[in-house]
């Protein structure tokens, strides 16, 4: 029986009509693309246009745990950013607890449910888009049924707009476009627009990797509409299940300079 319900998504999209199981896609694909827990390694590329002008070290570690998704990002290079940290407590809320530090100064902050808003350390992500989907505070729907997308053959278009409130008060944008891909129904390319409904960025992804039965990206670009700059996330080490424990996404853990 949980065979025949695992193959109900895949069997939703083969269908003409599916669009009303947009909310059920996109839970879906949720389930799919969550690991128990992980560790990621970046290289960090900044670009103004084409032109590269800043390189970064990055490492990130994601767990499930207590009803929310608990991610810890710290940059190890260079020097001028090392161990600069952000630990983000994710339970889908409209204000998430997000957490920066910063050696120089030894200062430990929580970012504002109105800074969520912000920009990362000078790149094009801002802190609420390492959020995930927060199924709860977005209605879904479909815009188009699986259209070719970027180097994939087949992607369910899915349009997402925060539900009227506090979701659509601290988001800096009006609504996200998603490009699920069939296979792997990973979002391999995300499209941001403003208030106004004007495309503000768009994550792309250049290729996914299989890690048993989760697929990952192998690298990731945001790219900024509005001064054409764009960072570029290129993984150098991932590990799936490595074992991470609740103690590594404290408080005492971001300030835990290594």
């Amino acid at each position: 029986m949980n065979k025949r319900i695992g193959m109900l998504p895949a069997l939703l999209l083969a269908l003409p009509g599916w669009a009303a199981d947009a909310t059920a896609l996109m839970k879906e694909s949720d389930r799919r693309i969550k690991a128990p827990d992980e560790t990621v390694q970046y290289d960090m590329e900044l670009y103004d246009g084409d032109k590269l002008v800043h390189s970064r070290k990055l490492l990130r570690l994601d767990k499930q745990m207590d009803g929310k998704n608990s991610t810890l990002i710290r940059f190890q290079a260079p020097a001028a950013v090392k161990n600069v940290g952000l630990l983000i407590e994710d339970t889908g809320a409209a204000i998430n607890d997000i957490w920066s530090y910063t050696p120089a100064t030894k200062s430990l902050r929580r970012i504002a449910g109105a800074q969520k808003q912000n920009w990362f350390m000078g790149t094009e992500f801002t802190y609420e888009d390492f959020e995930d989907y927060k199924l709860k505070s977005y209605r879904f729907e479909q815009v188009d049924t699986l259209a070719p997308c970027l180097r994939w053959a087949k992607c369910a278009v899915i349009e997402a707009t925060p539900n009227p409130g506090a979701e659509a008060q601290a988001s800096g944008y009006g609504k996200k476009r998603y490009y699920i891909e069939q296979a792997s129904q990973y979002p391999v390319q995300i499209e941001y627009f403003d208030r106004q409904g004007a495309l503000a960025k768009r994550l792309t992804t250049e290729s996914l990797k299989s890690y048993g039965s989760y697929s990952r990206p192998q690298a990731q670009t945001m790219w900024n509409a509005a001064n054409n700059r764009k960072t570029r996330m290129v993984v150098t080490e991932l590990t799936i299940k490595p074992g991470l424990v609740d103690s590594q996404f404290t408080q005492r853990a971001l300030r835990n300079e290594e």
